[in-house]
């Protein structure tokens, strides 16, 4: 599902008898999603918990209305589609209880993986078009569909965050069909569709379903059921079509590549900084209540504190990777640009994006923790009996020296190792500047 990130100094810590955990945050910033959290409720069980808009409450027909849309809400039926669990009414406003979903977005999914194989395409817009059809069966719509609401498990794909919202205004079944195709085109392109002549990456029936649903007139758009029916190549039956949508869907089961296990604190060590990585996945909420270690930064004159230098940093650096920054090391042409992805940690599994802007022939580049409020510079570091930095071709790898400039009391120095992959990609690699081993991940160009 969409990230998550530590609650901020205003949110609540609790709304009802619900103990709010993290705050969740989108990957593709496409839209403004209402405050999302995830918490937990009094038997421990992981929840996510989404607050309305106070006028939701305002007075009692208002109230009145808001409980029936929550009971609606909650009819809605389980073929994947997040269930609705509890509703009340508290500071700050009403509130909305769902079941939580682990795994990725596809927004997540995409932004490191780029576009999805085409296996999985046709499970996952079966999956999203039955979260969608039994949304609208309960007589409400989604409201604010997209790759962020479409969580892709290990059961298959799930459809999330859906608002207790009636069809009225622009949010309509209609709308929410606009936004499945747009959905589906991502998915498929690894980024956003430019216009009609995408559709030629999509096979039939999908093709034609997509195209339907894209329609100028909203009143021409399928609804969600009859593209179900059409995806499933069946009639629609009085019965059944959701339990088989969500049985087909399964075959866009999403397991996360292994990776090399997060190694334990030491017990004794030199004075330092070592960092809590709170920005947390929502595949793991018990994270998020207790610090994750995984990068170690240090002052390059063994206290804790304060930056250092870059001299000092670079020398804490070597010492423990045998890495060097050197004037004489600079940004190879090939890698030049801006890249921005996910990196991933397995046990426990989160997840924090990043962000490094490079420009060919400059001594150093800029990176980037957005959620963690970290930002630094990358210092290429010579191949072996060169000058210069190695180019980062596929299965060929670029070593730069990461100084962190803000937010050393959250990040540290290390070692980054960028290595390209097909598809405009790179695989990203990091390690403390103590020694261990740091989360992975993988990174797109941006421009």
């Amino acid at each position: 599902m969409p990230y998550v990130v530590p609650l901020k100094p205003g949110d609540p810590r609790r709304v009802g008898r619900y103990r709010l955990t993290g705050r969740v945050e989108d990957v593709l910033d496409t839209y403004d999603i209402p405050d999302i959290f995830l918490a937990r409720a009094a038997d421990g069980a992981p929840v996510t918990l989404t607050v309305l808009a106070a006028e939701r409450a305002a007075n009692t027909a208002a109230r009145d209305r808001f409980t029936a849309e929550a009971r609606a809400a909650r009819q809605v039926a389980p073929f994947c589609a997040a269930r609705v669990l509890d509703a009340g009414i508290d500071s700050p406003g009403p509130y909305l209880v769902t079941e939580y979903v682990p795994g990725p977005s596809l927004g997540e999914v995409a932004e490191g993986d780029g576009r999805l194989p085409a296996d999985v395409l046709v499970p996952l817009a079966i999956g999203a078009a039955t979260g969608l059809a039994s949304i609208h069966d309960a007589g409400l719509v989604h409201g604010s569909f997209g790759p962020d609401h479409v969580v892709l498990g290990p059961d298959g794909p799930r459809v999330i965050l859906f608002s207790i919202t009636p069809p009225y205004g622009t949010a309509t079944p209609a709308a929410d069909m606009l936004a499945w195709a747009q959905t589906v085109l991502f998915a498929a392109l690894g980024r956003r569709a430019t216009g009609r002549r995408d559709l030629a990456v999509l096979a039939e029936p999908l093709q034609a379903m997509v195209a339907a649903c894209v329609a100028p007139d909203p009143a021409a758009r399928p609804a969600a059921r009859a593209v179900l029916a059409e995806l499933l190549g069946r009639e629609d039956p009085a019965g059944g079509l959701f339990a088989e949508g969500t049985r087909q869907a399964r075959r866009a089961a999403y397991t996360r590549p292994a990776m090399p296990p997060v190694p334990a604190r030491p017990q004794r060590r030199r004075p330092g900084r070592v960092i809590a990585w709170t920005g947390a996945c929502a595949a793991c909420l018990a994270a998020i209540a207790a610090a994750v270690w995984f990068i170690t930064g240090q002052r390059g004159d063994g206290s804790p504190g304060g930056t250092g230098g870059t001299g000092g940093q670079a020398r804490a650096s070597a010492a423990a990777t045998g890495a060097r920054p050197s004037p004489a090391a600079s940004i190879p042409a090939a890698i030049a640009g801006t890249w921005s992805g996910q990196v991933h940690q397995a046990n426990p599994e989160l997840s924090v994006p990043v962000r490094i802007t490079l420009t060919a022939g400059a001594a150093a580049g800029k990176i980037s923790y957005p959620t963690l409020g970290c930002s630094g510079r990358l210092h290429p570091v010579p191949a072996a009996g060169t000058g210069t930095g190695t180019r980062a071709g596929t299965g060929t790898g670029l070593t730069l020296h990461q100084a962190i400039d803000a937010g050393r009391r959250d990040c540290g120095d290390g070692t980054v190792t960028l290595t390209g992959r097909p598809g405009r990609r790179l695989r990203f690699s990091y390690v403390p500047a103590g020694g261990g081993t740091g989360p992975p991940g993988t990174l797109t160009r941006r421009s």
